[in-house]
């Protein structure tokens, strides 16, 4: 299963972006398995109404489209990673995440998600979500993996 992160604004050079870009690399090239091929991030820098008018296209046509939004469902790792399991399961070949811009996602399309997703009870800037969404990705892989990464 291919996993896409679609993401409001950029992340400028700086920690965040070498820490995302590490786990990016290390998602893609640990393990040879069945249930992950890969992991990518799109990044928008339009305005949140096109990024919207976009991700509403996106829930039309995508059943494995995943919002990110603090009042989503809450997982802790091993339960993402069972959930992420489960779509590969089910023959899901593409699941896209989507972290939407400062002012969230307006209710239309949050009503319109198959799935909402939070990240935390906190709320962290765009680039920490997008962080730690992508350092969960690589502990769920390496859960199913047995990796000794995920020490719980």
């Amino acid at each position: 299963m291919k996993i896409v992160i679609f993401a409001h604004g950029k992340i400028k050079k700086g920690p965040e972006l070498e820490l995302i870009s590490d786990y990016v690399t290390r998602f893609n090239k640990q393990f040879n398995n069945d249930f992950f091929t890969s992991l990518e991030i799109s990044e928008s820098a339009e305005t949140e109404k096109l990024f919207n008018d976009k991700v509403a296209k996106m829930l039309d046509l995508n059943q494995s489209t995943i919002l990110l939004d603090r009042s989503g469902e809450h997982h802790d790792s091993e339960s993402f990673a069972n959930f992420l399991t489960s779509l590969s399961e089910k023959g899901i070949n593409q699941t896209s995440f989507i972290i939407g811009g400062a002012s969230g996602f307006p209710k239309q399309l949050t009503s319109k998600a198959k799935k909402l997703l939070a990240v935390s009870k906190m709320v962290f800037p765009h680039k920490i979500a997008r962080l730690v969404l992508v350092e969960q990705l690589y502990r769920a892989k390496c859960i199913i993996n047995r990796h000794p990464y995920h020490k719980a």
